[in-house]
């Protein structure tokens, strides 16, 4: 919960210095060779490729049999992401280096899912689980180390570090059949979702038009792992215990307005 607090402290510092560079960008012409910061906002599409490792083990009431549906597996899954953004390029005076913070909030679809299933031979007796792991919403902040290509300043290349905040969730379904006395075991089914803090290396590219930009980079999320989670079903007693260590690679293109 620090960790968190910590980090939507960040982004809420960064949000007003974008504020304040964006009174003095107002006498700014879009495109000029100026020191003075440029404000912009706009919005990105990304592919998202989620990886990193889960671990999703039984333990079995009664009996300890420990059956591994997931031993340190790894996730894969892709899917998009929307997102609005706002910060401001500012020109080292006398050079071509570019400094740009940039907050943004977005919205995403990719998920990794897993079914599996096994069997208890002390009973004996199947178990199966479905789980799956979603980010569906992300918020942050990144500054971007630039360099003009050319003396108009219109292509830049970029290096990006940063931090983010993202909402994953995980929802599973764990199904048993009889236990020892013949009883019938209920499936056990959670959803539950919880914030992870990350940090954020990456590269990229944009090109100036008028009162325009537009973009693409590349950035690698890796973040804190989420784990020490575990359930106990009724009657069988069974505890299913759940571990995720996600990292995502986006690939954006970026599309926004010069004030």
């Amino acid at each position: 919960m620090m960790k968190n607090k910590s980090c939507l402290k960040k982004i809420a510092l960064t949000t007003s210095w974008v504020l304040s560079f964006s009174a003095i960008a107002k006498d700014n012409p879009p495109g000029a060779i100026s020191s003075y910061p440029t404000f912009y906002a706009g919005i990105a599409g990304s592919l998202d490729h989620l990886n990193g490792k889960r671990t999703e083990q039984l333990t079995g009431g009664g009996t300890n049999t420990l059956i591994s549906f997931s031993d340190n597996r790894s996730l894969s899954a892709n899917g998009f992401n929307a997102q609005g953004l706002a910060g401001f390029l500012w020109t080292i005076p006398a050079s071509r280096f570019v400094l740009s913070p940039e907050i943004y909030l977005g919205q995403g679809s990719v998920e990794a899912t897993l079914q599996e299933s096994g069997v208890d031979p002390a009973i004996p007796s199947g178990k199966g689980l479905q789980s799956s792991l979603k980010r569906n919403f992300t918020m942050g902040f990144v500054t971007r180390f630039g360099f003009y290509l050319s003396g108009c300043q219109n292509n830049l290349a970029y290096l990006l570090v940063g931090l983010d905040q993202s909402r994953f969730q995980n929802t599973f379904a764990l199904s048993s059949g009889p236990d020892a006395g013949g009883n019938q075991v209920p499936t056990l089914f959670e959803k539950r979702s919880k914030w992870l803090s990350g940090r954020i290396i990456g590269l990229g590219f944009e090109r100036k038009f008028n009162h325009f930009k537009l973009g693409v980079d590349v950035r690698y999320t890796f973040y804190s792992s989420w784990g020490g989670y575990s359930r106990q079903a009724a009657i069988s007693d069974d505890v299913i215990s759940i571990q995720f260590k996600p990292r995502i690679i986006s690939t954006s293109l970026t599309f926004c307005y010069l004030f």
